[in-house]
């Protein structure tokens, strides 16, 4: 097994009333890192930075709908090479690399199925899923992914959820880590 880690830094966005949303649309913001340790595949360029605009959202909003409008995200593996050398007897190999697994990992909400959402505003956590529809709950690894010897994209959609706490408006923000895993 080979680890590929990286970071998803500072989410931001705001909680507010429509009046006030207008002012700040399109505010939310994701920042990424990362550094590869060994892997299979590397992480394209675009996927190491990328900002998502996340839709203002009201309180009322939020309330009646549980949930904020998803915001898509990916992580783009690039130049894969699925034969595996092996270091200690040149010319011989290792078994291929089959399937890659992400996890991401953050300060958890109470539930601990979602990511805590800090900052002025409460009642809402950040809850993450694949384009499957199955939820990442923090430092828990998903479902294995097959892997190919093309590029492959792998998407996830950010959106806020209600955490049963009342809501506050304001801004909230939160720091993710991911970490890519071959087998």
């Amino acid at each position: 097994m080979l680890v590929m880690t990286g970071f998803i830094g500072m989410l931001t966005s705001s909680l507010m009333s429509i009046a006030a949303a207008r002012e700040n649309q399109g505010n939310g913001r994701i920042n990424m890192a990362g550094e590869i340790l060994d892997s299979a595949c590397a992480l394209d360029a675009s996927s190491a930075y990328q900002v998502i605009d996340m839709t203002p959202l009201s309180v009322g909003g939020l309330i009646r709908h549980n949930a904020g409008e998803p915001s898509v995200f990916s992580l783009r593996l690039v130049k894969c090479s699925l034969t595996r050398p092996d270091p200690d007897r040149p010319g011989a190999y290792l078994p291929d690399w089959q399937h890659v697994r992400v996890t991401f990992d953050g300060l958890t909400d109470i539930s601990g199925r979602h990511f805590a959402a800090l900052g002025t505003s409460s009642g809402m956590a950040l809850r993450i899923t694949d384009v499957q529809g199955q939820e990442s709950i923090p430092g828990v690894p998903m479902s294995l992914i097959a892997l190919t010897e093309n590029h492959q994209e792998l998407r996830y959609s950010l959106q806020l959820v209600g955490n049963g706490r009342p809501m506050v408006v304001g801004s909230h923000r939160t720091a993710l880590r991911f970490r890519l895993e071959y087998f």
